[in-house]
Order: C-alpha cells, then sequence, then structure tokens
C-alpha cells in the first residue's frame, strides 16, 4: 500500500517524531510510505507532486492537511482515496475538523472513551471506520542496557515533561444562571471526584439525575460547551498532582514550557529548560522513574508511557483502563487514583528507595512495551483500518 503522510507542526516535534517513526515502520512492513513536509517552503510543490501520483491514503496526525480542496472539493473526493487522522486529544477539541465532509474518512483514537463518543455524535456516522490506536513508542539507538548496574547508573531519580499551563479555570463559573451552567459545573464535578469517568459519562450520570436522557440532537447541542469542561479536568488534574507533590518536597526534575511559576513555588523542582522531544528520549535513558499524567485518557494511553518503558526507565502513572489491561500494575507499571493524590508522594518515595524492585519493575516495562507497544505494531492496525475504509 502506498499512503502519503503529513508532517505538521508540533511543540516539542513529538508528532513529527511519530510520523518519521510511523514512516519506517511502514515501510518495514513493505508498504511505501511517503512524507510531506507541510513546514517546509516547498510543501506546496510536494502536495502537487502526491495529488499527481495519488496514493491509496493520506494520514495526517490530529486531522492535519484534512482541508486540503480545489475548486470547493475535497482533494481525497476528488481523488477516491482515504483520508485518515489519529487524534492524539479528545475529539471535543477538533470538532470542526471531524466535521469536515470527506467521502472516504477514517478516525482513529487513544482512547477507547473517544470512540464512543465519536458513535454518539452524529458526524461520527460519516467516518467509514472510528477505531481505537494509542501512539506506539519512539526509540532511538538499540535498546536499552536493562541489568542492575546499568539502571543504577541513571542519574535522573524522577522526571516529568510537559507543559504547565498554570492554575485550571472554569470558564462556566462566570456565567449567569442557567440549565447550560448547571450541566457543565456537575459534569466537571463528577468528573474530578472520579478520574476515569469519560465525558460522555459525566453528561450521561448528569442527565440521569436531572431526569432527562441523551439524544443525538442534544449531544450535537452540547458538544462545543463540553470542551470546557474537558480542558479543564484534564488541566485541573496536572495541576494538583503537581502542587501536591511540590508541597510534600518531592524532588522532580522538569521540562518543558511555563513552569517558571512553579519552580520559583517549589525548591524541590529542577526546571531543565524547554527541551525538545528529542532530548527527552536521551533523558529517559538516564531516567529511574518517569512520571506521567494521562491527559484525560481514561481509557487510553499515552505515548509518554511506551517511550519510557522503551527507554528502560520505570513509569509512574495515574490509572486507566487500557493500563490495567495492558500491564501488570506493581510489576510492570505503578499507577496512581486521582481521589488519593494525597498518597503518590510517599508512593514516588517507596519506588525510588527500592531500587532493585524499581529496576525489576522497568525492566519488565521495557520487556512488554518493546514487544507489543511499538510503531510497527500501530503500523499494523492503521493499514487494516484504511483498508476497512476504502
Amino acid at each position: 500500500m502506498r499512503i502519503v503522510l503529513f508532517k505538521g507542526e508540533s511543540q516539542y516535534g513529538s508528532l513529527r517524531l511519530h510520523i518519521d517513526q510511523l514512516a519506517a515502520a511502514l515501510e518495514g512492513l513493505g508498504h511505501q510510505a511517503t512524507i510531506v513536509d507541510l513546514a517546509r517552503a516547498d510543501r506546496i510543490a510536494a502536495i502537487n507532486a502526491a495529488l499527481a501520483d495519488p496514493p491509496e491514503a493520506f494520514f495526517g496526525f490530529s486531522g492535519v492537511g484534512y482541508e486540503l480542496q480545489s475548486e470547493g472539493v475535497s482533494i481525497y473526493d476528488a481523488l477516491g482515496v482515504v483520508y485518515a487522522s489519529l487524534y492524539v486529544d479528545h475529539p471535543l477539541h477538533h470538532l470542526a475538523r471531524l466535521a469536515q465532509p470527506i467521502q472516504k474518512k477514517a478516525a482513529l483514537f487513544l482512547d477507547r472513551s473517544h470512540v464512543q463518543f465519536m458513535s454518539a455524535w452524529s458526524h461520527g456516522r460519516d467516518f467509514r471506520q472510528l477505531g481505537f490506536l494509542p501512539c506506539g513508542a519512539n526509540i532511538q539507538g538499540e535498546a536499552p542496557d536493562t541489568s542492575d548496574a546499568a539502571f543504577a547508573a541513571r542519574d535522573i531519580p524522577l522526571l516529568f515533561t510537559g507543559t504547565y499551563r498554570g492554575p485550571p479555570t472554569a470558564p462556566w463559573a462566570d456565567w449567569p444562571a442557567s440549565p447550560a451552567r448547571d450541566l457543565l459545573a456537575e459534569m466537571g464535578e463528577r468528573m474530578l471526584a472520579d478520574g476515569l469517568l469519560s465525558i460522555l459519562d459525566a453528561l450521561k450520570q448528569t442527565l440521569v439525575r436531572q431526569g432527562g436522557e441523551l439524544t443525538t440532537d442534544l449531544l450535537d447541542q452540547v458538544a462545543p460547551l463540553m470542551q470546557s469542561v474537558q480542558a479543564y479536568s484534564e488541566a485541573y488534574q496536572r495541576d494538583r498532582l503537581l502542587n501536591v507533590l511540590g508541597d510534600a518536597g518531592v524532588p522532580l526534575r522538569v521540562y518543558g514550557a511555563g513552569w517558571e511559576p512553579m519552580v520559583a513555588r517549589y525548591p524541590s523542582f529542577d526546571h531543565g529548560g524547554v527541551g525538545s522531544f528529542e532530548e527527552t528520549l536521551a533523558l529517559l535513558r538516564r531516567t529511574r522513574l518517569a512520571l506521567n499524567t494521562n491527559n484525560g485518557f481514561v481509557a487510553g494511553g499515552h505515548e509518554r508511557v511506551f517511550t519510557a518503558m522503551s527507554a528502560g526507565a520505570g513509569v509512574i502513572s495515574d490509572q486507566s483502563r487500557f493500563y490495567a489491561e495492558a500491564f501488570k500494575d506493581g510489576r510492570e507499571i505503578a499507577t496512581f487514583a486521582w481521589p488519593h493524590l494525597e498518597a503518590v508522594p510517599a508512593q514516588i518515595t517507596a519506588l525510588l528507595a527500592d531500587e532493585a524492585g524499581l529496576a525489576a519493575m522497568a525492566r519488565a516495562g521495557a520487556k512488554k512495551a518493546l514487544a507489543e507497544h511499538q510503531w510497527r505494531d500501530r503500523a499494523a492496525r492503521l493499514v487494516k483500518t484504511i483498508k476497512l475504509a476504502r
């Protein structure tokens, strides 16, 4: 199969590296993968070359390239080919892109609850295929040395990479009293109280308590408003966890943008700079325990987990129904529950104090991730999805 992959912009370069490693994985499976870099000055010529000799499918992360048209008609419809995408955020953050009318389109998501949302949303019916597909691990170089001696030489005890966006705000709190405000407020409260509750389930539970029920028409009406609840929940969880760790004095090496206020507040936080995703790959080979927040993926997986494991680092993350299926908790990964964040500092301290036990967990996690969670594994499922959408 011939596939054109759109390579867009990315804050830390993660999605760009995803494209490179996905292309290599596709080539390794015997397919032809052509990358069109939309950040290059010659992107128009590259797009035109791809259109002149069209492949069976085009692919972009989070809808990159979806909007390409010729005389008001989607180029994918004009060519009769598939446009496929893997969305790395909740679909609520991409409603306009997902509603774009393309005849042969397929969408994959990092979380099974995202697929459930799409199945309930009216525009989800426009897709030839909807499916669950976490990103694969990004790796560079040879597989890591996972011996106890090599683990003991790692010089970063606890690492967190990502953006700190500051204390979260609930925009509906300033709205005049209304049924919409009450609906969003209760949904937010339910999601914060139960870290494994998806926003669609929070909406259903709230409606039931109010004596109503979810319909497609109602979901279409409230979906644009729900984006603020999803964003608030994601930001609240990360902010609360970091403040719990800071208040407890847990030493944490952080990389990413926006960390200055947090580092000024908590002396135990060491900011190494903004960094890039490729730099993170090198840091993970020096890390004993990598901290992950799952960005609200209650039934899905974040590539940070698979990448850290593949680099030989132990991983501690908030719970996910997918991690519960994919890994043995305590043996291949350590997890925590959002309603019990106060226990996380002691949990991290205990993990780091047991060097042999942490090394064993990291070794087991690396074995599982290298065997089952690489881009080669994801590429095969992407190809199958595209074939079904043709």
